[in-house]
This record gives structure tokens, C-alpha cells and sequence, in this order.
């Protein structure tokens, strides 16, 4: 109530003042009650504070003690917990961090030894075979070298008969077939009768000479005995004159008919055996080998017509040959041509008597021949000019059709570390040989061949590597690295 009363009477009093005063005072006056009613709260709350607090201390005075006792010992023991608490927070913080340093330590170790490990299970290594085992799987370690490497061009030809040793056997005179000897594909000697002809032609030609010979006999007869008769002066010169002018006629058609056999292909020995030959075979016209090889073509069979009015390609109940077409083809297979289409890109490599190795997919051994023949033209069809080789054939197994490769070597150089081309892998590398291990090394390659290849960096003269079976040694990490990593999981 006392609270009330002291809390409205200034408010009472300021009501008051604001209707009974002037401005100016009521200000003056609302200063002065407000410093009063100030002062007036603040002592009002100090007495109230000490008179609760006596008579609080005099009804509990026994009770007050022991509690604030026990809430000492109470704020003691907390405090006491509190700093155990912060002490075991500290010790935990403490051991966390022993124990992060620990785990640490433990990872940094773990990483060391899995480092390790992965050092000595590296995969671009595989651990040395003994001897017996390289001989087994077949590699061959060597040194590297200095070596000579050898650029070729390369060219696709085609075999051919040499035309140079290849002869046309024709007819010469016109007949039918009565004989033939060869067959296609047998070998033949120069002077072999190939076929026999009965022709009305050689028939005339071989009476004409006949005749002419016993003609110039008779002349020659009549003209010796009438020269004995002049030396008797039994007949005049004039008459020796004409007898002997006589004699010089029929000598002369004994020459013509005698090379008109000639032409036709007789000897000089078959002429002068003529008159000893039985009439059946003065009719008879004899087909003979020219050259010693082998019979590669055969347009002739018994009983055809040989004319020199038709044409090969006329055929009227069977096949009619003239003079102008080949009964037989005869090549000497003793050399061959070996032509090539060759661009001009690479023309300017060739020469003539240039060696060129030419060899087959028909296992037939490479050999050796050389450039005989330029073309100085380029084929407007193809655009690529002939070059032409003759080829030896001496066990005649390089036959006419046959597709063959050609090298021509075109530079030579001498590189400082040469190796096989077995030896580099797909990605540029090789096996190098360390005291313990193959090992995997990156090479750079430079200039090659056709076996060997230059090595440009990863790879120094005299350095020990694997030239055989690097293909098997890749294959053997591969299972190496695949069981290790089986393991490891």
C-alpha cells in the first residue's frame, strides 16, 4: 500500500500542477519532484531489502546455515567437478591428439610401406629369368650397336618370256598335215623335225631343182665332149660357143631352183641329198626346231590345212593355219623378263643395269637381276612407265604370269644404335636389362629398314637389352601384375 501511495502522489501532483500552473513553473516544479520522487524510490527499496533480509535471517538463523554450508560444499563440489571435468577435457583432448599423432604416424608408415611395395612390385619391372628359362621361352638379350640401314623402293611385276629367246615355228609353204612330232611342253633341240607337210608347193619346187640338175649334168656332157672335138678341129668354135652358153643356162636355173629350196627352208646338206630321197617324200615339207627350249604354245593338229591365203582366226571345218600365224610357239626358259609398272615418283631412284631382288609369295628363293630396259614413256592409261629386268632361270621356276615383288636399294646409311624391330613394342618401347630386372624403357624411334630400326634417345651403344621374345617377357608382366593385384584384394 505504502508503494502505491508513494508511485501515484507524484502522479497525483503532476495532474495537478499541469492544470493550476504556468508553463515555466510547471516545469520547474516537475524538475524538483522528479529529482524528489527519485530519491524517495531509491531509499524506499534499500529499507525494503534490509527489512526482508533480517526477519528472513531471524526465522531460518538455523536452517540458513547448514543449507548455505551445504550449498557451499554444493558450489565447492561443483566446482570441483567442473575442473576434473575440464581436466579429463584436456586429458582427452590431450590423448585425441596422441592418438591423431599416432594414426598419423601409422598412415605415414602404411604409405611407406605400400610406397614401397609398389616400388618393388613396379610394374614396367619383371624379375631376371635364368638361362634355362630364356632358352625356353626363347628370348635373346644383345648390345646395342651402331649398324648400316638399307632404304628400298619396292615394285610389283609381272614375269615374262624373254622375247629374245622366242621362236615363232610358221609354215612356209602351203599343205596339209601329215605328221606331228611335238607336243606342248616338250623340250626340243635345234634341228628337231616338229612337223611333216605334204604340200603340192615343195612337191614343184624340189622337181624343179631335180630337174635342173640332170639337165646341167647333160649340158655339162655334151660340152666336154664337143670341146674335145674343137681340139681336134673337127667342129667349129661357134659351135663349142653355143653349146657352152647352153651349159651356163641351165647352170643358172639349177642355182635358182636350189636357193627357191633354200627359202623354203632346206640345208645345204638336205639339197644335195634330194635326188637320194624316195619319190614318196619329194612331196613331204619338214617343220624344224630352230632354237633349243621348250614348246610353250601348239596351233597345229593332224590333218589341217596349211594356206597362206587365210588368216589364223578363219576356221572352216577346223582350224586353218597359214604362213602368218605360229604352229608352234619355242621359248628358251633359260632367262626370263621380269616387267614393272613404276610411277614416276620413282623413276628418278632407277638406272639402267640398276640390281633389283625380286622375289614371290610361291616359295621360290629371292634372286638377283638387273635393269635392262627404260621405258622413255609413260603409259597414259596407268601414268606408271615399264622398267624391265632379265631375270636368270636356270631350274626354270620362275614361269610366264608369275606376280613378283621388287627392291631396288636406293640409300645407305649408318645409324649410331640400331635394333631389331621385333624388339620395340606397339608403344614405342623395349626391355632394357638392370642388375636385377627387365625393365620397361621408352625409346625414340628414328630412321628404319625393313628388319631394324634406329633408336634416337632411351636406349645408349653398349647397353644390354632384349632383341628376341620381348613380345613373351610383355606377356609374362602382364600375368604378373594380374596375379599381384588378385592377391592384394
Amino acid at each position: 500500500m505504502r508503494i502505491c501511495c508513494v508511485l501515484f502522489f507524484p502522479l497525483f501532483l503532476f495532474l495537478l500542477a499541469v492544470i493550476l500552473i504556468t508553463e515555466d513553473e510547471a516545469n520547474d516544479w516537475l524538475i524538483e519532484q522528479s529529482d524528489w520522487l527519485v530519491e524517495q524510490v531509491h531509499t524506499y527499496t534499500s529499507e525494503a531489502k534490509n527489512h526482508e533480509h533480517e526477519s528472513e535471517h531471524d526465522e531460518h538463523g538455523d536452517e540458513t546455515e547448514p543449507k548455505n554450508h551445504e550449498h557451499a560444499d554444493e558450489s565447492e563440489e561443483h566446482e570441483s567437478h567442473a575442473k576434473n571435468h575440464e581436466h579429463e577435457a584436456e586429458q582427452d583432448h590431450e590423448d585425441h591428439e596422441d592418438h591423431d599423432e599416432h594414426e598419423d604416424e601409422h598412415n605415414d608408415h602404411k604409405d611407406g610401406d605400400d610406397h614401397e611395395e609398389h616400388e618393388d612390385h613396379d610394374e614396367s619391372k619383371l624379375t631376371l629369368l635364368s638361362d634355362a628359362q630364356m632358352q625356353a621361352l626363347g628370348v635373346k638379350v644383345s648390345e646395342a650397336n651402331s649398324a648400316q640401314l638399307d632404304r628400298y623402293i619396292t615394285l610389283t611385276g609381272e614375269i615374262a618370256l624373254n622375247e629374245d629367246n622366242v621362236v615363232h615355228l610358221v609354215p612356209r609353204v602351203e599343205g596339209v598335215v601329215l605328221k606331228v612330232n611335238k607336243k606342248l611342253g616338250d623340250r626340243v633341240k635345234k634341228g628337231d623335225v616338229m612337223a611333216i607337210l605334204d604340200s603340192r608347193e615343195i612337191a614343184d619346187a624340189k622337181a624343179e631343182y631335180l630337174a635342173s640338175k640332170e639337165q646341167l649334168a647333160l649340158a655339162q656332157d655334151n660340152y666336154d665332149r664337143k670341146s674335145q672335138l674343137l681340139k681336134k678341129r673337127l667342129i667349129s668354135e661357134l659351135q663349142v660357143f653355143e653349146i657352152k652358153q647352153a651349159l651356163l643356162d641351165i647352170q643358172i636355173k639349177n642355182q635358182s631352183a636350189a636357193r627357191k629350196l633354200h627359202a623354203l627352208g632346206f640345208s645345204e646338206a638336205d639339197v644335195k641329198n634330194l635326188p637320194l630321197q624316195p619319190p614318196s617324200r619329194l612331196t613331204q615339207y619338214q617343220m624344224f626346231a630352230s632354237i633349243d627350249g621348250v614348246v610353250v604354245e601348239k596351233h597345229i593338229v593332224l590333218g589341217e590345212i596349211l594356206s597362206p591365203e587365210v588368216s589364223e582366226f578363219a576356221i572352216v571345218e577346223g582350224t586353218i593355219l597359214s604362213n602368218e600365224s605360229s604352229a608352234y610357239v619355242i621359248a628358251d626358259l633359260s632367262s626370263v623378263w621380269v616387267n614393272f609398272d613404276v610411277y614416276p615418283k620413282d623413276l628418278l631412284y632407277l638406272k639402267k643395269n640398276k640390281v633389283v631382288t625380286i622375289s614371290s609369295n610361291d616359295g621360290i628363293a629371292k634372286t638377283q637381276g638387273k635393269m635392262a630396259y627404260i621405258s622413255p614413256m609413260i603409259d597414259k592409261g596407268t601414268r606408271t612407265a615399264l622398267i624391265r629386268c632379265i631375270l636368270p632361270n636356270p631350274k626354270q621356276q620362275w614361269r610366264a604370269g608369275l606376280f613378283v615383288t621388287g627392291k631396288v636399294l636406293i640409300e645407305s646409311i649408318r645409324a649410331k644404335v640400331v635394333v631389331p624391330k621385333t624388339a620395340v613394342q606397339s608403344d614405342n618401347t623395349l626391355f632394357i636389362i638392370t642388375e636385377d630386372s627387365y625393365k620397361l624403357q621408352a625409346v625414340k624411334l628414328g630412321r628404319s629398314d625393313e628388319s631394324h630400326v634406329e633408336i634416337l634417345a632411351g636406349l645408349e651403344k653398349g647397353q644390354a637389352y632384349v632383341s628376341k621374345g620381348a613380345f613373351i617377357l610383355r606377356a609374362e608382366m602382364q600375368k604378373s601384375i594380374f596375379a599381384k593385384s588378385g592377391h592384394s584384394h
